[in-house]
Formats: structure tokens, C-alpha cells, sequence
């Protein structure tokens, strides 16, 4: 049998030992922090230096192959491509643009929202880091919403970021996946048929497929909530269609209404 002291001196070096893991924990946790962040400002410096570099090469590739387009149409309402420049704001409204997705940074933003805002569109700005990083689902669904309301409106949406590669790349696929009933590969291929330059990094890819997830188990649980033999309706289409039957009924009414009047003879009154 161990004695008093014996157990006392056991529990004082299990406390240690917790202390020295939990320790060991938040210092790990910390050391993994401050790699992301540092592995950040690196990926942000290195982008701000090469920024005007690759966009020259851009617009040399632009300027010398034809296949080059600045952007493309990917949908009758969404056109996606590389930053514009403020001599193409004009075009863009010749083209029914409505509203600008822009996903630069600050230093990559070449048109401010005034100038946007002066040919009637709207613009939705969401920094997002350019190479090895993505919007967040809440920003991506924001994004989502905007493209899908312009649509409703009768205007294009103009997405963006620096080439028109990967992070517009991250918003047309979950546009594509939410309003085409898409699947992620189904729209990656539609996209990049249209596009071939298209690339995703894995990071992105990750979102996309995470917001796809999201995506179908809200349809599931929408679903599961519709009586027997209904149909579901998403997005803004259960305002055109229920919209539609009202006006319709209503028409008709008052079409019947006219014809009861002056079909159906009317009593004479006795005097």
C-alpha cells in the first residue's frame, strides 16, 4: 500500500504533467497561428510585387492572341473575366451589366465604386487574397444572392478578380451549383469549356464543394418539409410564378366580371 506521501507526490507530478501538455498545446496552436498569418503577409507581399508584372502579361497575351478574352459569357446574366479597367466600365454597360462583383484586394482594384455607380450599376467589393485563397461561404453566398437578384432584374453581373482564374472561378461554380442545379464538376466543365484558363487551387476547389454540401442539405431539409406530391420552389422563382398566377387569376376575373355585364341582360325595372 502506497502511503500519504507517496500519492501526494504522484498528484502533484500528474498536475504537472497536465500543465505541461496543456502548455504544450497552446504553444503548438500558437506556432500553427502564426504560420498561417505569417504564410499570408508573405502570399500578400509576393502578390503586391507581382501584381502590375503578371498584369502586363496579361494584356500582352490579350493583345496578341485572339483566344484571350478579358472575359466571357458564362450564363444569359453573368459574365466572368480579369479586372477592368475604367475605359471598360462603358462597354460593360453597352454589354447590360447591372452590377460588379469585385474579389481584389484594395492595390489590385483598378475602377472605384463612384465610377461604377455613375453608369447605374452596383457594385459588391469582397477582398479576397489572390493564389491560395477563397472568399468565405458567407461572402460566396453574398455574392450568390447578388448575381441571382440581377438575374431576376434582367441584368448581368460582371465577376472578377485579377485574370479571371480562380477566386471568380469560386463564385460562378457556387452560382452555377445553387441556381443551374449544378454539380461541382458539371459546373467546373461548363466553365471551363467556355474559359479554358480557368484554375483552381485546393483551397478553393475545398469551398466550393463545402458550399455544394451546404447547398444540398437545405434542399434536403426544404424538401422534407413540402407536403406529399408538391413541388419546391427556390430562389426568386416561386415570386414569378406564384406573381404570375395571381395576375393571371385576377385577369381573368375581371375579364368574366365584363362579360357578365354586358353579355347577361339586365332587368328592366317596373316603374
Amino acid at each position: 500500500m502506497k502511503d500519504e506521501t507517496e500519492e501526494d507526490d504522484e498528484t502533484q507530478r500528474s498536475s504537472l504533467d497536465d500543465g505541461v501538455s496543456k502548455n504544450h498545446k497552446k504553444k503548438k496552436k500558437g506556432i500553427g497561428f502564426k504560420g498561417d498569418k505569417a504564410k499570408r503577409a508573405v502570399i500578400g507581399a509576393g502578390g503586391r510585387i507581382l501584381f502590375y508584372p503578371t498584369l502586363l502579361y496579361n494584356l500582352l497575351r490579350f493583345k496578341l492572341h485572339s483566344q484571350f478574352r478579358w472575359w466571357d459569357q458564362i450564363d444569359e446574366f453573368l459574365l466572368m473575366g480579369a479586372v477592368p479597367f475604367r475605359k471598360d466600365v462603358p462597354r460593360l454597360k453597352q454589354l447590360g451589366v447591372g452590377g460588379v462583383i469585385t474579389l481584389n484586394e484594395p492595390f489590385e482594384t483598378l475602377v472605384p465604386s463612384s465610377l461604377y455607380n455613375a453608369y447605374q450599376m452596383d457594385h459588391l467589393v469582397i477582398p479576397t487574397r489572390d493564389y491560395l485563397f477563397a472568399p468565405s461561404i458567407e461572402d460566396i453566398t453574398r455574392a450568390v444572392n447578388f448575381i441571382h437578384k440581377n438575374a431576376f432584374l434582367g441584368k448581368t453581373t460582371y465577376v472578377h478578380c485579377k485574370a479571371g482564374r480562380g477566386r471568380s472561378t469560386t463564385v460562378v461554380l457556387c452560382y452555377l451549383i445553387e441556381h443551374k442545379s449544378m454539380t461541382v464538376a458539371a459546373a467546373f466543365e461548363h466553365v471551363r469549356s467556355i474559359r479554358p484558363r480557368v484554375l483552381l487551387h485546393p483551397s478553393q476547389r475545398k469551398i466550393v464543394e463545402e458550399f455544394k454540401t451546404i447547398q444540398s442539405l437545405e434542399t434536403s431539409d426544404a424538401t422534407s418539409l413540402l407536403p406529399s406530391g408538391s413541388v419546391k420552389i427556390s430562389g426568386f422563382d416561386h415570386l414569378t410564378r406564384f406573381g404570375s398566377c395571381e395576375i393571371v387569376t385576377g385577369l381573368m376575373v375581371n375579364l368574366w366580371s365584363i362579360f357578365i355585364v354586358s353579355v347577361v341582360p339586365k332587368k328592366k325595372t317596373v316603374t
